[in-house]
């Protein structure tokens, strides 16, 4: 009995020691790990739990996102401002909470309101680096027709969160995009082939690399692509236009 009371004693004592000095790995998996400290900033002193007040902010954003693709435009402009409001609030109380800026950058891009998704996006990587919001930065230059920063900043994110990043497809389109406003055509047609191999059920994203394939006089892969466009949507016009074209001249 002593011997087991001595054992469970020293085994008691290892475990405080091992805690204490960190040699015990977390529960968390190894992709848990690398997200959290960028998803999931330090929760400031002024509220009780950090979900709470990222569920606040994103529930509006999400009910006006749902509405904007039933086509209840205005309905939706009214949750994208709530939404706003809410992150307001929480910056308010906590100049560092990164989520708060992302919420509301994402709220602001959707009403169109480029400029100030700008302004915020610089504001809030004064305080740390987040690629969510380096990301919405990044398309809302390119309906600011700022070309070199749309792709400085979605090559920024690119970099930082892989080519696995919920984002990453959109990003390579609008680099694409970019690149085709600027004539770099070649640039233009990797960059799409990255878009298209990461998200392939975009009719649109098949036609725009199908003309710009088109452009480089490459036919036979500008067929290939419009084909693949016209399967996607059987009644994009655009599409059965340019196959018809490249088509006379193979």
């Amino acid at each position: 009995m002593r011997r087991f009371t001595f054992f469970l004693t020293l085994a008691t004592c290892a475990g405080l020691l091992f805690a204490q000095d960190g040699s015990i790995p977390s529960a968390a998996s190894p992709e848990e790990s690398a997200t959290l400290p960028q998803l999931l900033p330090p929760p400031p002193q002024s509220f009780s739990t950090p979900s709470a007040i990222k569920a606040d902010a994103l529930l509006p954003y999400k009910q006006g996102r749902d509405l904007d693709a039933l086509g209840r435009r205005s309905e939706a402009v009214v949750k994208y401002q709530e939404a706003i409001v809410i992150c307001d609030k929480e910056i308010a109380l906590d100049s560092t909470r990164m989520d708060s800026y992302t919420v509301k950058c994402w709220a602001l891009f959707r009403l169109e309101r480029y400029r100030q998704v700008v302004d915020v996006g610089l504001l809030s990587l004064k305080i740390k680096f987040d690629a969510r919001v380096v990301e919405v930065m990044g398309e809302s230059f390119y309906y600011l027709a700022d070309d070199l920063n749309t792709i400085k900043y979605l090559q920024r994110y690119i970099d930082n969160v892989g080519e696995f990043g919920d984002r990453v497809p959109s990003a390579y389109f609008y680099m694409a995009e970019s690149y085709l406003r600027q004539k770099r055509y070649d640039h233009a047609d990797i960059a799409y082939s990255f878009a298209v191999y990461r998200e392939a059920n975009i009719a649109r994203w098949w036609f725009r690399y199908a003309s710009v394939v088109e452009t480089l006089g490459e036919n036979k892969r500008a067929y290939d692509l419009y084909v693949k466009a016209l399967k996607l949507s059987p009644g994009l016009k655009e599409a059965s236009d340019g196959m018809a074209r490249v088509k006379a001249k193979l």
